[in-house]
């Protein structure tokens, strides 16, 4: 066991790559140990030999080899400016085309969002109106058909203003009181002239919904 550790530690102990507890180690079990000390005498003859032979000097056609070689490569290649030349040309491409790309796809994307704000469908125009409202405004509710006595905004003597809530449908969904002259009940005349009207839905984006529309009613009396 110790002649195994010692044969492993020989080429280092010649030459003095071994740290200090080793080398005395070394030297120790090779003052005690014939074998191993032979074995570092047959080592320490082989080193001096190889010495004795010096550097081999190359041949003097080697540098002529290299050289061709060298050329022969260099005919098979693109040469070096000419790669700098393409990688460059490619690193300014993509430096372009990314951007140019972003700028496109923001366009569309614009574009798309202009087109649906201002073009309105032909299904959702109002059937009686010929104007094209645009999606992008709103429309208030307009009065389409009614009995007698009812008139849009403004305000008469004995007159009875009321806010009605029109559906999507153009019905009356519900309506409130804004001023009358008398009790603050209306009369059944009303409130089934307010049922059996019809009106142009409210229009936000092109679409019928919810809204709010100011009736006036004059000479009908009101429930007392």
């Amino acid at each position: 066991m110790i002649c195994t550790r010692a044969r492993l530690l020989l080429s280092r102990y010649l030459d003095g790559a071994v740290t200090g507890r080793e080398m005395q180690w070394m030297s120790a079990h090779l003052a005690r140990c014939p074998r191993c000390r032979g074995r570092v005498e047959m080592l320490q003859i082989t080193q001096s030999a190889v010495a004795r032979l010096g550097r081999k000097q190359p041949p003097p056609e080697l540098a002529l080899q290299i050289r061709l070689a060298i050329s022969r490569e260099a005919a098979r290649t693109p040469s070096h400016r000419w790669q700098s030349f393409v990688v460059r040309f490619q690193h300014a491409f993509n430096a372009f085309m990314v951007p140019a790309t972003a700028g496109m796809l923001s366009a569309v994307i614009l574009f798309g969002l202009l087109l649906g704000l201002f073009a309105v469908p032909s299904q959702l125009q109002a059937a009686s109106s010929d104007v094209n409202l645009p999606m992008g405004f709103y429309s208030p509710p307009a009065l389409d058909s009614s009995l007698f006595g009812m008139t849009v905004n403004g305000t008469r003597p004995g007159s009875v203003t009321v806010q009605a809530t029109v559906d999507p449908n153009g019905r009356m969904q519900d309506y409130t009181i804004v001023s009358s002259d008398g009790d603050e009940q209306l009369s059944p005349e009303i409130e089934n002239i307010l049922i059996f009207s019809t009106f142009r839905p409210a229009m936000s984006f092109g679409r019928p919904t919810t809204g709010k529309i100011m009736l006036v009613f004059s000479k009908i009396p009101v429930k007392g």
